[in-house]
Parts: C-alpha cells; structure tokens; sequence
C-alpha cells in the first residue's frame, strides 16, 4: 500500500508575510498588556459595587412538586424567492414537567409566504410578530392543561420594539396544530399587534415567569452615575477651565467610574450560585432600570451636548432626558392605539420585576422576569434547581428550545417539497416555468 505524507497544518497567522507576522504578534502583546490593565481597574471596581447590590439566597424549597410548563419558538428566514415570493416558516410548542419528569407536549406550526413586493423590515417583522402570537397561544394551552407555573422564552414585553417597523399591511398565513387541521388567518398587523398584547396580559394575570437570554440593559452603570455625579461634574468643571477636549474629559471620567459592561457580564462575574438580585432593591420602582440603563447609553452624549451649550449639569435633567427617550416610541407607534401602549407601558414599569439568578459558579447568570404579586419563592427554587449546568438557563427550556429550531436547511427543504407537490398535482407546463430557479448557476444562493 502506498503511504502517504501526513501534511503539516498551516495557520492562518504563518500564511502572512513574515514582516506582517511579527506587526501582528507585537499587537497582540501589547493588546493583552492593555487588556490586563483594564481588567485589574475593573476588579476593583466591581468589588466595591458587590457591597452595594443586594444579593439573596435561594431558598432550598422542594421544586420537584411542582408541575411546570414551557414554551418557545422558532422562525428562520425565508431562504429563496420562488413563485414570486418566498416561504417563511415558523412553530412552537410547549412542555409540561412534573418535578424533572416530562409529562405533556405540543406543537403548532404556521407558514408565511411573502410576496417579492414586500418591504423587507415589515415581511421580516410580521414574521417575527407570528412567531410571537403563536407561542402566546402555545402558552395559553399549556395552562388549560393544568400548570402550577409556565415559563416563557424571551422579555414579556420584547416584542414591543418591533411594533415600531411594522407597517399597516394586511398579511395571509396558515396554521396548523397536531391534529392536522390547517386553518387560513388573515390580519393586519396592527390586528396580530393587539392580539399579542392581549394574549401576553392573560398570561402575565396567571402565574408565569419568563427567561431573557439576551438582555443589553446596563442599568448598573446608571446606578453608579447617579451615585458619584457630584464627581462626574467637578471633573467636567476642571475640564472646562482647562479648556480640554470635552470628549476627552468626559470619556476619561465615565471610564473611570463605569464598567463599560452590560449588567449580566458585570452579574456573572460578581454573584455566587444559588443567588439572585432584583432591580427594585436597588430601584425605586420595578421598571427604573430601562431609565438608568437609557441614562447609562445616552450619558456622555448627553454631558458633551451640554458642555456645547453652556449649560449645568443637572443631574435630574439627564434623568428625565432618559425617561424620555425609554418613551419615545409610544410616539412614534402610530399603527397601535395608545389606548394599547399607555396600558402596557403601566404594566411595563410598575408590574413586572426583572432580575437575575445564578445557578452555577461556572455558569452565567439568567435574566428573568416575574410580575410583582407572583411568589418568588416559589418558582426560583425551580428556576436555579433544575437548570442547565452550561447555559445556566432553566433545562427544559433549553430543551423546548433545541426541540423547536427550525434549520435553515429544512426551510430550504420544504420549498422542494411544495415544489415538487405542485408538479405532481398540476398538469400545465406553467407550473415548472414558475419554478425556475432565478440563477441557474447559483441554486440556493443567500
């Protein structure tokens, strides 16, 4: 048998030019001296913020009683225009525990097709928005079959950001259940809009909680600049009557006083397992963190717009330019009654708590959100009990979630099948001239 040399692996870094390589190992040496800085500036801030967070033990109760539902969804793009349009899938189910024993499954399912006229934001945000309405329907099966609590993917109120980019269109999709009965719904989607909004009240009026597993609130640092702003603006005045840069000033003070992280990174790091921490021990009411979080994106903006103008830094200015801009779009959501918004946006800032708990030393920490009068001390044994060692998230929503994602390749596929459906069934040559591929040479490119 012939052998054959084995080939040495070559990285990326030894395919440069020998002077590039070395440019490049210097940036990296230098980068990670500076990363080491920062990092250590950071150890000491965080060490004094853990003595300013209140965090509580959870408590030990058994969970294992409980019965438990969860639901999540799915919706990959729609990956190929055919037929003058391109078809947009989307699902979700839900899961009903006993203790850490599944006990009861469903699935719904619905397809969208979407026409090459459409707008891209508005198809793409419908989408999104039926993906949100059938898992609010999923949700509200779980309960009638008998649930102590349901936990749902995502902020309760997250959908709220794309009411802002759907337009006033009337949309077609089907839907179809286990029992294998397809129904046709038409809407607009100011019509899907309220109808989510109702769904999620319903839901929010039993007792639910739900996961975030990718919040980008920062409200932390809004803390910490409500909390040294006396030393914000003397550090601004003596900038001032040095004449320095005002961005040089004000970015050298906010770093010195900020994390410059989002709050779960900052959380993750300084919280212990088998811990959790509220925003309304730190806030005054359950919704002030969107405002410090705002405060917190929009602060250094806002201190250079000022120092422009020649005017004081007023503390409580900022604060209510934050609030402001949190409450922008009701404005500018003019599909939506506001009869809808103002209704929500009370339940937003007053109703709903939002936190984090920490299961595992190694494991991030879980964002979550319960409304005020729910038992917290009934659910979060569960939440951190039976949660998954890697993601920190609660297992059998990570379950639900694996079991519910559609790959794009399955969109892909289901477009051949309907393709090949139509062949079958229809006896004209117009139905294969319509199926020809845009780009001969480029079957599936996207």
């Amino acid at each position: 048998m012939r052998g054959v040399a084995a080939r040495e692996e070559v990285s990326e870094w030894q395919k440069l030019p020998a002077p590039l390589q070395h440019q490049f190992y210097d940036h990296a040496v230098r980068e990670a001296e500076r990363r080491i800085e920062s990092l250590r500036r950071l150890e000491g801030k965080l060490r004094t913020l853990k003595e300013d967070l209140k965090f509580n033990e959870v408590d030990g109760s058994d969970w294992k009683r409980l019965r438990v539902g969860v639901v999540d969804g799915s919706c990959p793009p729609a990956p190929d225009t055919r037929l003058g349009g391109s078809y947009a899938l989307f699902c979700s189910s839900y899961k009903i525990f006993e203790g850490d024993r599944l006990v009861d499954e469903g699935y719904r399912s619905g397809m969208l097709f979407i026409v090459n006229t459409a707008s891209g934001v508005s198809s793409r945000t419908i989408l999104k928005l039926l993906m949100t309405r059938l898992e609010r329907k999923s949700a509200l099966e779980a309960f009638e079959k008998g649930v102590d609590w349901l936990i749902v993917d995502g902020s309760f109120f997250g959908f709220r950001y794309r009411c802002l980019r759907v337009k006033d269109v009337e949309a077609t999709w089907y839907e179809g259940a286990e029992r294998g009965d397809v129904e046709e719904y038409t809407a607009t989607g100011r019509e899907i809009i309220e109808e989510i909004f109702k769904d999620t009240e319903k839901i929010l009026k039993k007792n639910s909680a739900a996961v975030v597993k990718r919040p980008r609130t920062a409200a932390i640092d809004g803390y910490l600049i409500e909390k040294r702003w006396k030393e914000i603006s003397e550090a601004v005045e003596r900038g001032v009557k040095k004449k320095l840069r005002p961005r040089n000033v004000v970015e050298d003070i906010l770093k010195s006083i900020t994390t410059s992280l989002i709050d779960k990174a900052v959380l993750s790091i300084i919280m212990c397992k088998n811990t959790y921490f509220m925003y309304d021990s730190l806030f005054k009411h359950p919704g002030d963190f969107y405002f410090y979080s705002m405060m917190a994106r929009m602060c250094q903006k806002w201190i250079e717009r000022r120092m422009s103008e020649d005017k004081p830094l007023d503390y409580n200015a900022l604060f209510a330019d934050s609030v402001k801009m949190v409450e922008k779009h009701r404005e500018r959501a003019e599909n939506i009654p506001k009869s809808i918004f103002n209704k929500y946006y009370s339940i937003l800032i007053d109703e709903v708590r939002r936190g984090y708990f920490k299961a595992y030393d190694e494991a991030p920490a879980c964002c979550f959100e319960i409304r005020r009068n729910s038992s917290l001390d009934e659910i979060l044994p569960y939440l951190v009990g039976f949660s998954n060692p890697d993601t920190g998230h609660p297992f059998p929503l990570d379950l639900v979630d694996e079991d519910v994602r559609l790959p794009i390749k399955f969109v892909r596929e289901f477009v051949q099948e309907v393709e090949a459906q139509a062949l079958k069934r229809a006896d004209v040559d117009l139905v294969r001239d319509l199926f020809q591929y845009l780009n001969p040479q480029k079957k599936w490119g996207y």
